[in-house]
Formats: structure tokens, sequence, C-alpha cells
């Protein structure tokens, strides 16, 4: 079956086609609009077919759909037909879960995404859990995002922002009594030493989440099928 998975960063937007291990990606920012994102995956695919999509999308999903447009993107997702427009099967999942599913090994994972903003996501026994951690306060009254963030890096530097990365974790794991953390995202290069029960994740990880979308009708059976009827999310 090919599958295209698309992962819609606050910064750019990454595709990958099942079966191939690169990915192509072009920019997003303030000025990308579905029309837009139409426009640059049919100039990345040319003649590729394809038969199921899967999409990262930076906001809140809701029965398959979102229900907000994205802070860092422009309007007009509200109310896309994603599967007419592409002309197939299309599952839609906020991006920080899709990362999320694609790091899963089982247990209690919380996963901790650093790129443009942070993207937060619990998996219990393979059940997904969104969440928006970021609004959360960390240190001296200011927000998980305004230190973890992109800008947080270069407000704060690479020291405070790695010790912020740190503390994030500790807190985090004992407030979800979680089995591990994976840490991913773009930014997640930059944590040099891993906290405690801390993996590293990367935005690779979107690519095999979004695979495993559509594990309900292929013959691949890496997590377990709750995690796939937790998530509603086929465009009809």
């Amino acid at each position: 079956m090919n599958i295209l998975v698309i992962d819609i960063g606050g910064t750019n937007v990454k595709i990958w086609k099942s079966e191939e291990a690169e990915k192509t990606k072009f920019p997003s920012g303030k000025d990308l609009t579905p029309q837009n994102l139409m426009e640059g995956v049919r100039e990345a695919l040319k003649d590729w077919q394809i038969e199921r999509i899967s999409i990262g999308y930076p906001g809140e999903i809701r029965n398959g759909h979102p229900i907000v447009d994205p802070i860092n993107l422009a309007g007009g997702w509200v109310g896309f037909d994603f599967a007419g427009a592409f002309g197939c099967p299309v599952r839609l999942m906020n991006d920080a879960s899709m990362q999320a599913l694609g790091s899963y090994e089982g247990g209690k994972m919380f996963y901790l995404g650093l790129g443009t903003g942070v993207g937060t996501t619990f998996i219990m026994d393979g059940t997904i859990v969104p969440l928006a951690l970021g609004h959360l306060k960390l240190w001296e009254n200011e927000t998980f995002d305004y230190y973890l963030s992109r800008e947080g890096l270069k407000r704060h530097g690479k020291k405070r922002w790695r010790q912020a990365v740190s503390d994030a974790a500790k807190m985090i794991k004992s407030a979800f009594f979680a089995d591990y953390i994976v840490i991913g995202g773009g930014n997640a290069d930059e944590v040099k030493e891993l906290p405690p029960d801390c993996r590293r994740g990367g935005n690779h990880n979107a690519y095999f989440g979004g695979l495993r979308m559509w594990e309900d009708v292929t013959e691949v059976k890496t997590v377990p099928l709750a995690v796939v009827s937790a998530m509603e999310s086929e465009s009809a």
C-alpha cells in the first residue's frame, strides 16, 4: 500500500513516501494555507500514486478533523476537505501525537517534542492522550513554551535551555508516572545529555507514526490496535 506521510510543522512541511527512507520538505510558516500545502505536496510527489495519506497537524484534532487553525500557520484549515482534495482516504492526528505513536515501545510513555513550539502526548498501554502542556508554568511564572520552544532556545541560550529540558522531563515523569520519556522534535539533537529514563527521538518518528495510523488496514502489527481504534481519524 502506498502511504504518504505529511508532517506539518511551524517551519517546514516534511513528506515521506512509504518504503522510501528519505523525506522531502518545503517551508511552511505564517503564509501556509491548505491550498499551499496541496501545491507543495503535488510538486513533491510528481507521478507517485497515493492510496492512503497520514497527516500530522499542528493543532487540536477532534473526530478526525481540525477544530482550530494553527497558531504558526495561515487560516482556512478548519472545515477543509482533505480527503476530497487528495482524492483518497486521509487520516489526521495532532503532529506531536503522530511522532509519539512512531516512538512508542509499550507501557506508559510521555512524548516531549521540542520544535517551533512544545508538543506533548501521553500513551498508556496503547491509548493516545494528546496534551497541551506547553501552557503550563515551568520556571519563574513562565510556561514550558517560553523556555523550551525554538524561540526559548534563542532567548535563553543552550545551557539554560538544556537545564529547562532536564527539569521539565523530571517534572513530567513524576506527574504522569511515566515509564520513559521520548524527547523528540527538530531540536532534540540539541539535548546533549539525556535526563534519566529519557530516550532521544526525532522527526523521522513521524513517518513511522504515520504508517502505524493505517495498521487496521495493512498487514503490519507493531503496536496494539487500541492505538488505532482510539484515533477515529479518517476523513469523510
